[in-house]
């Protein structure tokens, strides 16, 4: 280099150097100046929506979490009903997750901010049934009939993926004396929600407890499912594409499809088993008496199959067909001398 390059490469260094640290202390002063701005918008849309008691402790905006995205952290949100549920806990987050592209944040006030993933941790969802039917989930503003609905929503949904850590949904039928909890839920999507009908994909474990009329018919058993399910937005209709579903260790993959119509939801599902290998039933079995059934020999059949097909109402039920079937089985563990036959 001669002296005058030298000289040159200094000033193009000198500049890149200034550049970077403006745009570092821009990222940083960013979310001081767009704080309050944001928090407002939540609180905005949450309240002119429900009809609940909302609280969030805090509300935090990152431009280095997931950079070029903009991240917003809402800190222990909290959704609690009014009467007849009064002071119940319909939803809980630790943590929620929201990003958005940073050009979002310059929107004006009349223009929505599009959000583009999310991710909830250590959640809880509460949905009860009460003994007169009232569930506590309905806690949607009513609309005046005179009341022309505002033009500006602060929050659009461009949603590309979202994801679940270590969620607890419990499920009460006071009526029917019924209870479903799936815990430590951990779950992942994948698809474009812009559009009317999308693929997505999903993935799930769980610990699934359920009792009805205080007896217990399944207490933490692990389950999961990896499944692309078809989403069509427009007729609330979700389809069972490819997946593989874990209940235990039983295999089970489901075809078929769920519709939400206005008397209620219509089934068309059916279910069976990949294989007839008896092993399939050694994985009903829970682990701590199981042991390891990849070393258990096996002969013979066990397979399941059935079908869910109606209408799920106020005064009607989908129909059940259940098939379990085991053909001249055995198994064996290794460390013990003699097999159980003739299953």
């Amino acid at each position: 280099f001669t002296s005058k390059n030298t000289i040159m490469l200094k000033k193009v260094l000198k500049g890149l150097g200034i550049f970077l640290l403006v745009t570092i202390i821009a990222l940083a002063a960013a979310p001081f100046l767009f704080k309050d701005k944001i928090k407002e918008m939540i609180a905005k849309t949450l309240n002119e929506n429900v009809n609940a008691n909302i609280a969030f402790e805090d509300v935090d905006l990152s431009l280095f979490k997931s950079f070029p995205q903009a991240n917003v952290t809402i800190e222990k949100l909290s959704i609690i009903t009014k009467a007849p549920f009064e002071n119940d806990t319909l939803l809980y987050s630790g943590e929620t997750n929201v990003t958005m592209s940073v050009k979002e944040l310059f929107k004006g006030d009349g223009e929505a901010m599009n959000l583009e993933s999310f991710s909830v941790v250590d959640g809880i969802v509460n949905i009860i049934f009460n003994k007169d039917g009232l569930g506590n989930f309905d806690i949607a503003l009513k609309e005046e009939a005179d009341k022309k609905p505002s033009d500006s929503k602060p929050f659009a949904l461009n949603i590309q993926d979202y994801e679940v850590e270590n969620l607890k949904f419990t499920y009460i039928d006071e009526g029917s004396k019924m209870k479903m909890v799936l815990d430590s839920i951990n779950h992942e999507g994948k698809g474009n929600f812009a559009a009317q009908k999308l693929d997505l994909e999903t993935k799930t474990t769980a610990k699934l407890s359920f009792d009805m009329d205080k007896m217990n018919y399944m207490n933490n058993v692990a389950i999961s499912l990896d499944a692309i399910l078809g989403i069509d937005l427009e007729k609330s209709k979700y389809e069972f594409k490819d997946n593989k579903a874990l209940i235990n260790q039983l295999p089970l993959e489901f075809n078929g499809f769920i519709q939400m119509v206005e008397a209620g939801q219509t089934y068309d599902l059916t279910f069976k088993t990949p294989t007839s290998d008896f092993k399939n039933f050694l994985g009903l079995i829970p682990a701590a008496y199981s042991g390891d059934i990849n070393k258990v020999k096996t002969t013979g059949q066990f397979s399941v199959d059935g079908k869910v097909k109606g209408n799920l109402t106020e005064t009607t039920i989908p129909a059940f067909d259940v098939k379990i079937a085991s053909n001249n089985a055995s198994f064996q563990y290794p460390d013990l001398p003699k097999s159980v036959k003739n299953i």
